[in-house]
C-alpha cells in the first residue's frame, strides 16, 4: 500500500530551513530565530512534533515525523537520446498529456496531483529500467518544446513525462528542488542515476525538497 503524500516536506541549505507545503502550493523559510529553534530540535536530520512546535508550525505537527530531503540523489548524467528519432506521434502524446496536466494542476491543485502520481510511481507495474521506447518518450517531451515553450513549465511537463513512462511500466522519480540565493525552484525527472529532461550542470545546482 502505498504512504499517503504528506503535505509538507523540507530540506535544510547553508543553515535555512526551506518548507513546501503542498496543500497551499508555497514554498516558504522561516524567522531567523524560528528557523534556529526548528534546526536545534531536529534529530539526525528528522523533525519530530517538538521541532515543528519549537518554529511556529503547530499545524503540521500532525504529519511529524518529517525527514529533511536533499542527501540521497545524484545527478551523474544525462540519459543518451542520439538514437532516438523524431516523432510527431510521440510529440503530440507528450503535448496533450502535458496540457491535461496543467488542467489539473490547475482545477485540483499541487497536492492532489503529485498525491496521484507518487501512487502511478510506485505501482507494480512501474518496475522497468529504462529502455529504447522510453528513452523515445523523453525524446519526444524535448521535441515538443519546439512547439510549445518549456519555459516556466518545468512542474507540468516533469509530472506529464512521469505519467507516461510509468504508464508504459518504466520507474523514474519526480524530483522538486529548490537553491537559496537567489531563491528560485525547480522540477525534474531521474530514472536512476540519469537525468531525463534536464542537464546535469543545471539539476546539480537545486537541492531536492521533495522526491516521489
Amino acid at each position: 500500500m502505498t504512504t499517503p503524500l504528506r503535505a509538507l516536506s523540507f530540506c535544510v541549505i547553508e543553515d535555512t530551513a526551506l518548507f513546501l507545503d503542498l496543500a497551499r502550493d508555497r514554498y516558504f523559510r522561516l524567522p531567523e530565530s524560528a528557523n534556529a529553534a526548528f534546526l536545534a530540535s531536529l534529530v539526525n536530520g528528522v523533525a519530530f512534533a517538538p521541532a515543528l512546535q519549537s518554529a511556529g508550525l503547530d499545524q503540521f505537527v500532525s504529519l511529524a515525523p518529517l525527514r529533511a530531503q536533499g542527501g540521497n540523489i545524484h545527478t551523474r548524467e544525462c540519459a543518451d537520446l542520439r538514437g532516438c528519432h523524431f516523432s510527431p506521434y510521440l510529440i503530440a502524446r507528450s503535448l496533450w498529456e502535458q496540457r491535461a496536466t496543467e488542467r489539473r494542476l490547475a482545477k485540483r491543485g499541487m497536492h492532489t496531483v503529485l498525491s496521484e502520481l507518487q501512487s502511478a510511481l510506485r505501482g507494480q507495474q512501474a518496475n522497468r529500467p529504462l529502455g529504447d521506447n522510453g528513452a523515445a518518450l523523453v525524446k519526444a517531451f524535448e521535441d515538443s518544446a519546439l512547439v510549445r515553450s518549456a519555459v516556466d513549465r518545468c512542474l507540468p511537463r516533469s509530472v506529464a513525462l512521469a505519467r507516461l513512462l510509468a504508464r508504459s511500466g518504466y520507474s523514474c522519480q519526480v524530483i522538486m528542488g529548490v537553491k537559496l540565493r537567489p531563491f528560485a525552484a525547480h522540477c525534474w525527472v531521474q530514472a536512476g542515476h540519469l537525468v531525463l529532461n534536464e542537464s546535469v550542470e543545471e539539476a546539480a545546482r537545486y537541492t531536492p525538497i521533495l522526491v516521489l
